[in-house]
């Protein structure tokens, strides 16, 4: 009788020392952008702010409000230009305008002062190219594509020219740096590539050991960037602004007790990123503290909606940290914001409760199976209250 109570007890408190990370904060579904699936790939936020550029399958584009993605009225249906699936987008650095860029060498350009969007001039050159992935410099209006089948294209002034083909594997993402002319491109098989000022391409060694994922560069301050890979890894990617050669690639770290896999990134408010991971779950990432915290994981997603926690990640930002949208593949359009139930790093309640309840009842439970006279006093109290 001793060791089941004091079995029942540890059973009880088991899970203050064996929990998985808290999520930080509640999810919401507030709504859908149609009644069937949009085959959603990604999206990126204005520079002001102010909104965001989603884009997937069969041509699909769409414009949504950054502050309030839950209001429909704001959102801007724009015209199929093509029929190829669009892969990324990025926005200049000005603002008024934006490249998205897809299947067989489509590359489109957004207008955003009258919401026009076209084929970019000179785009012919790439057909056949499946793109993956581009980036604007943060000071001018040079942009650089990946293809899938690793080729790196430099755009400038309505001119397309490949500037390298050394990796044969898919450029998965291109990140620039905040206050450098210098990006940084990753791929599945063959390693981070550093693109300088000048267009000169080195890749990274000893980074061709993991199959690369996304990239970012979100802290101003930091002569680096930050690579994340398969395997739930984050490694920081130094970059030597003088002499690109000299970049290195940091030490890898495993966040190993995250459920689920990287599959996407993007960028968050006070030099984080905001990591996807499948199956449906998110995690944010500080590139200066080299920290990651637990937004939600896919079962806090199922619990506010089963169909929700059987969906994709397309993409999601933050409007301040912890606040903000994550939109699907499907078209769902879900808010985040702290959770409502602040434990300000303290015990909660119902738990001390419970290791008062056990810490009492077991001493006093030993003290009576080994006193005799304690026994015989709650046989013979027991044996009147059934005579009476």
């Amino acid at each position: 009788m001793r060791r089941a109570a004091i079995s029942l007890c540890l059973l009880m408190l088991l899970p203050l020392v064996s929990a998985s990370p808290d999520a930080t904060v509640d999810v919401t579904v507030e709504r859908r952008l149609s009644n069937f699936d949009l085959g959603i790939n990604g999206g990126e936020v204005s520079p002001n702010g102010s909104s965001v550029l989603i884009f997937g399958h069969d041509g699909y584009a769409h414009l949504i409000s950054a502050q309030s993605a839950d209001d429909e009225s704001f959102d801007v249906r724009l015209e199929n230009e093509t029929t190829n699936h669009l892969n990324a987008v990025s926005w200049h650095p000005g603002g008024k305008s934006a490249l998205l860029v897809g299947d067989n060498g489509t590359v489109l350009r957004f207008n955003s002062t009258n919401f026009a969007l076209g084929e970019a001039e000179g785009s012919s050159v790439l057909e056949g190219h499946d793109i993956n992935a581009i980036h604007f410099t943060a000071g001018s209006s040079v942009a650089y594509l990946g293809t899938d089948n690793g080729q790196i294209w430099k755009y400038y002034a309505d001119n397309f020219i490949m500037i390298d083909s050394l990796s044969s594997s898919r450029i998965t993402d291109i990140d620039c740096m905040k206050n450098e002319n210098i990006c940084v491109a990753v791929t599945l098989n063959d390693g981070i590539a550093i693109i300088d000022q000048a267009d000169k391409v080195t890749w990274l060694d000893n980074s061709r050991y993991h199959t690369w994922i996304g990239v970012g560069c979100e802290d101003p301050t930091m002569q680096s960037c930050t690579g994340f890979a398969s395997g739930k890894k984050t490694a920081p990617i130094l970059i030597d602004v003088l002499d690109s050669s000299k970049s290195v690639l940091g030490d890898v770290i495993v966040l190993g007790q995250l459920d689920g896999d990287i599959v996407a990134d993007n960028s968050a408010t006070d030099s984080s990123t905001l990591l996807a991971l499948a199956p449906l779950g998110m995690v944010r990432w500080n590139q200066y503290t080299e920290e990651a915290f637990l937004m939600f994981s896919n079962d806090n997603a199922t619990d506010e909606d089963v169909l929700f926690g059987g969906d994709r990640f397309a993409m999601a930002w933050e409007n301040s940290e912890n606040s903000g949208f994550l939109v699907t593949g499907q078209g769902r359009i879900i808010s985040f914001e702290p959770t409502s139930e602040d434990l300000g790093g303290e015990f909660p309640e119902f738990l001390a409760f419970l290791l008062v309840i056990c810490v009492f009842g077991v001493f006093f439970g030993m003290i009576y199976w080994n006193s005799p006279p304690l026994q015989r006093m709650y046989a013979n109290l027991f044996s009147r209250s059934k005579k009476s």
